[in-house]
């Protein structure tokens, strides 16, 4: 049974108090209209920006998960943060370009340059992704709540989903944004600070060196193959994926936009040596426990309460960053890419239909996701699957770069690239090579998408890309909705 005095606890508490008193501050009127709902008005400042596009990849995978591939397999497990930051500081070439288009979801901006067809696969797998991710970082959160606190899982379990879905309904974008900027800037400031005072507690730099098993001090212990394969991967993830690009068109202007993401992606490039530090010393330290744990364990052994209670709540914090982006992208490319063309296009509903119908389905994913996530079954095919499709977009966006690309061309593209995928990942199983570690399933297909499109557009005849009528006629939709020009009213 918890201790409800317990300082770690306390801290915890009143840390996620916290986070649902700053959505709820600057959630205010985010219901006002659609924009301002799912792209926070397109009015994000560069602070809030960039901890918002740090957050959201800041928590499951880049502080536990790192922690966990430390402990099992060393310091270069750091690699999966500092290539993700490499990834990122590389695609700010492309962010000027995609925040030109005046669009609110990845599956609509394909569709509007090749085809209706094109956008439902998108968004199809954007949701059908997005959700899974959602799950996964639902359970994510409850598991560490559980183990850190003694509070029962499934107490944390619905605790957790009811803020991240809450804060998620209530403010949309900018409740989502600012709750970001609280996790990144504690969790941030207080890794960069806790880590080396629990480097010292652990005895120095030299009990953990020998204290680990031999060649995890290797820094290139992963392999090169597998270094060079997640740089690609997030690549793909920063270009095309929803919950990053909905980020870039929800930046004040195109100068917040690049360096905002060249800035997150700087922030990360330094951040996995962190974490990776503390799977480290849980391994150093002979830590009889789960490998998800080890970044828990380290906090909780070697630094105070109060600390390690604020340090763990950021991190958990950090895994509900991504929960509820996850949860609003997912949303969002439903609402906007399925819905909206079912109700026969943007000029047939209005602006705040759109956005009862957006909470809605935040609501009704967010039950979902936490009931999948409950049910036992493995989402990791599912989301593995979703994750490689969205990948896959970015050949698209690639392909928009060169004026001969052809608008029939896109779908067969992502045909191609999703049966690669799906062959490479659960055919092949990520095959290892020349012992340099996998090539992730997201680099070949999207190659192989990026090949069909171009060959099928210099080919064969048909109409080619116009950039120029896409910008105007999302423009125009846009334009519409905030007008509310419409042909009937809400509610019938």
């Amino acid at each position: 049974m918890a201790n409800l005095t317990d300082p770690l606890i306390v801290v915890m508490g009143l840390y996620f108090l916290l986070t649902i008193l700053v959505a709820w501050w600057f959630g205010r009127g985010s219901g006002s209209s659609y924009v301002e709902f799912t792209l926070a008005g397109k009015d994000l400042s560069l602070p809030v920006y960039t901890m918002t596009y740090f957050a959201t990849f800041a928590g499951g995978g880049l502080t536990m998960g790192i922690a966990q591939r430390a402990f099992l397999d060393g310091i270069s497990a750091q690699w999966y943060a500092m290539t993700e930051g490499l990834a990122w500081i590389s695609i700010t070439v492309l962010i000027g370009f995609l925040y030109s288009f005046d669009v609110v979801s990845v599956p609509e901006l394909l569709g509007r340059v090749f085809g209706d067809y094109t956008k439902f696969f998108a968004a199809l797998f954007t949701v059908v992704g997005q959700v899974a991710l959602t799950a996964g970082q639902t359970i994510g959160m409850a598991s560490v709540i559980a183990v850190t606190t003694d509070i029962p899982l499934q107490v944390a379990f619905w605790l957790s989903t009811i803020v991240f879905v809450g804060i998620t309904l209530y403010g949309g974008m900018n409740s989502v944004a600012w709750a970001d900027t609280l996790h990144g800037v504690i969790i941030i400031l207080g890794m960069f600070v806790a880590i080396p005072i629990a480097v010292m507690n652990a005895g120095g730099v030299g009990a953990i060196t020998g204290g680990v098993p031999s060649g995890h001090m290797n820094w290139f212990g992963v392999g090169l193959i597998q270094i060079g394969s997640w740089y690609l991967m997030y690549i793909t993830v920063a270009g095309a994926q929803q919950q990053m690009v909905q980020r870039t068109w929800s930046a004040r202007n195109r100068r917040v936009a690049i360096i905002g993401t060249f800035l997150a992606g700087a922030v990360i490039t330094g951040y996995g040596v962190m974490t990776a530090a503390a799977g480290m010393i849980a391994s150093a330290q002979g830590a009889d426990i789960d490998s998800s744990l080890a970044f828990a364990w380290t906090l909780k052994n070697t630094l105070p309460a109060p600390i390690a209670g604020l340090l763990l709540a950021a991190a958990v914090g950090s895994v509900m960053s991504g929960a509820d982006s996850f949860l609003l992208a997912g949303a969002t490319s439903f609402v906007n890419d399925l819905y909206v063309p079912y109700r026969g296009g943007k000029e047939n509903v209005t602006d705040a239909h759109l956005v009862k119908v957006t909470r809605l389905t935040i609501l009704v994913f967010g039950i979902g996701a936490a009931l999948i996530a409950l049910s036992g079954v493995s989402i990791i095919a599912i989301n593995t699957l979703g994750m490689g499709i969205m990948s896959v977009l970015f050949a698209g966006i690639l392909s928009m770069l060169w004026r001969g690309t052809k608008r029939d061309a896109g779908l067969p593209g992502f045909v191609v690239g999703g049966i690669v995928f799906v062959i490479w990942q659960f055919g092949l199983g990520e095959p290892a090579l020349f012992g340099q570690g996998t090539l992730e399933a997201a680099v070949p297909a999207t190659f192989s998408a990026l090949l069909t499109i171009l060959a099928l557009s210099y080919f064969r005849s048909g109409d080619p890309v116009d950039l120029g009528i896409v910008r105007t006629e999302a423009r125009a939709d846009m334009d519409r909705i905030r007008r509310g020009q419409v042909t009937f009213e809400e509610g019938e």
